[in-house]
């Protein structure tokens, strides 16, 4: 059973470490031609336009690093037990969330908590049964 939670913990961490660049790309994208941003529906996953400064971009980019960088860590350190590293690694995923909302504006931090909600809502829905 503690191989099941150091799964959870890690797919965990991959999530948040994969989310901060995919909010960076967030921003690049926004500045794609029209013709490219014209189908939304068909992207695998459609993330919030922010519009990062350049400020910003660099301040998240710091903050995945620190995030990867401390989960790393805590994967390697033996003296855990996996209860002890799901437990570390849900704090520093709870920090870093922390640390990229207090860098956002106002309304970056509005665009990105509906962004959220909409996205756990489609994350936890159960697929169509096909029996």
């Amino acid at each position: 059973m503690s191989n099941k939670f150091i799964k959870q913990g890690l797919v965990a961490a991959l999530f948040l470490v994969g989310a901060m660049p995919v909010l960076i790309r967030a921003q690049e994208v926004s500045q794609a031609p029209a013709a490219e941003q014209a189908a939304p529906a068909q992207k695998p996953m459609d993330r919030p336009n922010l519009n990062l400064t350049d400020d910003q971009k660099a301040q998240m980019k710091t903050i995945h690093e620190g995030a990867k960088s401390q989960i790393e860590a805590i994967n390697n350190d033996s003296s855990l037990s996996a209860d002890q590293k799901q437990a570390k690694i849900h704090a520093v995923r709870k920090d870093s969330h922390k640390q990229m909302e207090a860098m956002l504006t106002p309304e970056q931090r509005k665009t990105m908590r509906e962004w959220r909600r909409e996205h756990r809502g489609e994350r936890h829905q159960e697929p169509p049964s096909g029996n």
